[in-house]
């Protein structure tokens, strides 16, 4: 799967990309060294369970493209896991889905004989919060909120990042024509 990751980091625009599971497992990813493996999993688990709630809203995705200043991901979900592409702005979407398409088989052969090889554990989840917690929890709710925006900080980070490096990396090269 590593070697069709790499394939797609040579088309034009595309800076990063990786897949990961149903299960926020990060199953291949091509990403420069500024891009640390807890950032892009963390990205990951963020689209994960974010995409269920924009399918109830939208119906079913079949692309994501998000934007923000010179960067854009793009996510295409595959069968048992998703593709994610980290691109700049001037990434030429049709010519993109042309080559993803193509590559999209492939890796979806892949990931079907991942499956039935035994995934390494996920963390044991937290134990339940004792009644004082719980109390807290429902006098404060900002706190919840103040909560839930810590859990989406680390993907605002990793945007933040790969945004920033787009930018050093376009004024480097100077106008783009």
């Amino acid at each position: 799967m590593q070697t069709v990751i790499d394939q797609m980091n040579t088309l034009p625009g595309i800076v990063g990309s990786m897949v990961y599971d149903a299960e926020g497992h990060v199953l291949a990813k091509a990403f420069p060294a500024l891009f640390d493996g807890d950032a892009l999993a963390s990205a990951a688990g963020v689209l994960l369970f974010g995409v269920p709630g924009l399918e109830v809203a939208a119906g079913p995705i079949s692309t994501l493209d998000l934007r923000y200043g010179e960067s854009r991901i793009v996510v295409r979900p595959i069968k048992g896991a998703n593709l994610l592409l980290f691109c700049t702005r001037q990434a030429n979407l049709q010519f993109l889905n042309i080559s993803v398409g193509m590559a999209i088989p492939k890796i979806e052969k892949l990931v079907a004989g991942l499956t039935a090889l035994p995934k390494p554990p996920l963390p044991p989840p937290p134990p339940p919060p004792s009644i004082k917690e719980e109390l807290k929890a429902k006098a404060a709710p900002a706190e919840t909120v103040e909560e839930q925006a810590k859990a989406l900080k680390g993907f605002e980070k990793a945007f933040m990042k790969m945004d920033s490096w787009m930018r050093k990396s376009s004024d480097d090269l100077g106008p783009l024509t």
